[in-house]
């Protein structure tokens, strides 16, 4: 990589001199000039990585190269555009908090609130809702956790009649689950990526009895109200892969402040994205259905308790018979007495 770069370079100061010489001569010229000096400055900058305070990273497709320079927090610049524009600034969302605490928020986009209020939801979870945390699941990584959730979900699925998300936190699990799944299911299965995003949505909700497997792009501004969606199948605890560079900078950040980084930057970004899945489930006030979470760490670690006290306060179990029980339709008996 360096020897390439600094071929780059080179190539870049030969373009420069050359220009250089002919300057004045057409306005083509000198903007190409002009371009070529940005470009040497920009390369500059991003091979200077002894500036502290950025993540520096390269990444490689098939076609394309690019490198990249992330801050490790922007809680500066946008206090700059904060102080610049002054008035009232309010933030909203139903996925700020941690545990009830702002802090992992504000200390982000480096906010000194004024107030800060946590309403309580318009939904009434206790009836609307129930949250499964299945008994006798492997490791999270365990190679066979793909075969093990077909196996113990598919009869829920099949109860509920499809309308059913299931959020995976990485591509390999949601091929793997969707190509098991096809082979075990007589619904339709639909996997994010066949096609755009909103054609999948609008599928699903045409056929009314689908099964989408999706990762990230599903996990947030997804709004499929009523009995179109009402069960919602996360494979794990959304935590940052380890491998992903402003991560890995985040974390060596932390620890040279002395900090803790799983506390600090891990588990607040993971309980944060848990609750924007959580979230693809109940969106009106007559909605119902089913939470299954398919990570043993939500109840045997220590940090399963700020997971769950993150979550709306949705009635648990850890019996997947439970849940098919709640999902089954509820049937009304009339007895005439003669």
């Amino acid at each position: 990589l360096q020897r390439e770069m600094e071929r780059l370079q080179d190539a870049l100061q030969l373009c420069r001199d050359v220009l250089k010489m002919a300057l004045g001569r057409s306005q083509l010229l000198d903007t190409a000039f002009d371009r070529v000096t940005q470009i040497q400055n920009r390369l500059t900058r991003v091979c200077d990585t002894s500036i502290m305070g950025y993540s520096y990273w390269f990444e490689c497709t098939p076609r394309h190269f690019s490198l990249n320079i992330t801050p490790l927090s922007v809680a500066n610049k946008f206090q700059e555009q904060v102080d610049a524009h002054g008035g009232s600034w309010v933030f909203t969302s139903a996925t700020l908090s941690v545990s009830g605490d702002f802090q992992h928020f504000t200390s982000r986009l480096g906010l000194k609130a004024k107030n800060s209020l946590a309403l309580s939801s318009p939904f009434d979870y206790q009836s609307q809702a129930r949250l499964c945390v299945p008994r006798y699941l492997p490791e999270p990584n365990s190679p066979q956790m793909a075969q093990k959730l077909v196996s113990i979900l598919t009869p829920v699925i099949e109860t509920n009649k499809g309308r059913c998300f299931f959020l995976c936190t990485s591509h390999a699990m949601m091929k793997d689950l969707t190509e098991r799944f096809r082979q075990r299911l007589d619904l339709p299965v639909l996997m994010q990526g066949e096609s755009s995003k909103q054609a999948l949505l609008k599928e699903f909700t045409e056929l009314g009895d689908a099964l989408l497997v999706a990762t990230g792009a599903f996990w947030e501004g997804i709004d499929v109200r009523g009995d179109a969606l009402s069960c919602v199948i996360i494979d794990k605890l959304p935590f940052t892969a380890p491998d992903d560079p402003l991560l890995k900078a985040r974390i060596e950040d932390c620890k040279l402040n002395g900090g803790e980084p799983f506390y600090e930057v891990q588990l607040p970004d993971a309980v944060i994205a848990l609750k924007q899945g959580v979230g693809r489930l109940i969106r009106d006030k007559s909605d119902r259905g089913a939470l299954i979470i398919c990570d043993n760490r939500l109840v045997t670690r220590d940090y399963g308790k700020m997971f769950l006290s993150s979550l709306p306060p949705i009635p648990r179990t850890r019996s997947v018979s439970n849940i098919i029980n709640f999902l089954q339709p509820s049937t009304d008996v009339v007895i005439e007495a003669e």
